[in-house]
């Protein structure tokens, strides 16, 4: 699953959305500001979207 090279800007992009989430708010982080890193970092790495939610069903 994680054997292919990530798209690094992605990667650093997806970073970045986090970090700048916790320093605007670190008590109380935008969810939303979460899942945009998320969704960007699945991008990066070439996962699908359904990626969490899969897992879950899985246990």
């Amino acid at each position: 699953m994680f054997d292919q090279n990530p798209d690094p800007t992605l990667a650093a992009e997806a970073c970045c959305k986090l970090i700048s989430a916790y320093l605007a708010n670190h008590e109380d982080v935008e969810w939303s500001d979460v899942q945009e890193a998320l969704s960007i970092a699945l991008k990066a790495f070439d996962l699908p979207e359904t990626l969490i939610e899969d897992m879950a069903e899985r246990g």
